[in-house]
């Protein structure tokens, strides 16, 4: 990844300006990623890859009102199509390192886990060989159009801030008031709504991350560390939720009855 785009960010930076640098180094990074994981298979090249997409979806939302209404959807629609295309087999992953591997750990003869992860290490394989066509298209097809989007982007197209600061700010506001509300409707609404929770809470994390320079600095490391650490939180609760589907599709359970089963908060 070249220089951190954060440096040249400044206080009256111009909006759609700050968007050009973050989203072009952005792009680079997924580039670089893209080129590691299609070279090998390594589990954290697809973590490093899904993280950087991650990344630029914030940077997307952060600036998304200032933006052209088409480029902001395309691009919406297409960093969403990227993130998908590693999901499957970063699930896998996660369920062979997580789940499988300490229950291993625990009963190294045992013949149904063994069966369980031979069964799991094929369904990887055949989603990398799918995740690999799509990534291929995305690097071919997808990104060179974003970059062009990026250079043809009006610099000054603002939402009447005019600056970076008062600007980020404002976002930062609305970040925080989506995850409070969010994280209310979870107390009640189950476990699609806890994920939304987390997906608010990445998206706020990440954009501290892009914004930092501009942000209040003991606030904006304070708010972060605790993101962070609830991020870990609701993550072990997603990930169980992943690890019972998967081992559901291993045993060859009927999506009736994995629907039927009841499951844990």
């Amino acid at each position: 990844m070249k220089a951190d785009p954060t440096a040249r960010l400044r206080g009256k930076t111009r909006p759609a300006a700050a968007f050009a640098a973050l989203g072009e180094t952005g792009l680079r990074r997924i580039e670089d990623n893209l080129a590691t994981l299609l070279q090998r298979d390594e589990e954290e090249d697809v973590h490093a890859l899904r993280v950087a997409v991650r990344y630029l979806r914030a940077v997307l939302w952060i600036f998304g009102p200032l933006l052209p209404r088409g480029m902001t959807e395309r691009w919406k629609d297409d960093l969403g199509a990227l993130a998908d295309a590693a999901g499957d087999v970063r699930d896998w992953d996660v369920f062979l390192a997580e789940t499988m591997q300490p229950a291993l750990d625990r009963q190294p003869g045992d013949p149904i886990l063994h069966a369980v992860i031979d069964t799991a290490r094929v369904r990887r394989q055949l989603a990398r060989e799918t995740m690999l066509a799509g990534l291929d298209q995305h690097r071919n097809d997808t990104l060179p159009a974003l970059h062009r989007d990026l250079a043809h982007l009006p610099v000054h197209t603002d939402d009447g801030s005019d600056a970076l600061r008062p600007f980020a700010r404002k976002r930062m506001q609305k970040a925080r008031k989506t995850l409070r509300q969010r994280k209310r409707r979870a107390r009640h609404d189950g476990l699609r709504a806890l994920h939304r929770q987390r997906i608010a809470g990445k998206r706020l994390r990440y954009a501290i991350e892009a914004l930092r320079p501009v942000l209040p600095e003991q606030k904006a490391t304070r708010l972060h560390r605790k993101l962070v650490k609830g991020q870990g939180k609701l993550g072990s609760v997603v990930d169980d939720s992943v690890a019972r589907r998967l081992m559901a599709e291993c045993l060859d359970v009927p999506p009736e009855v994995q629907d039927a089963a009841p499951i844990a908060a």
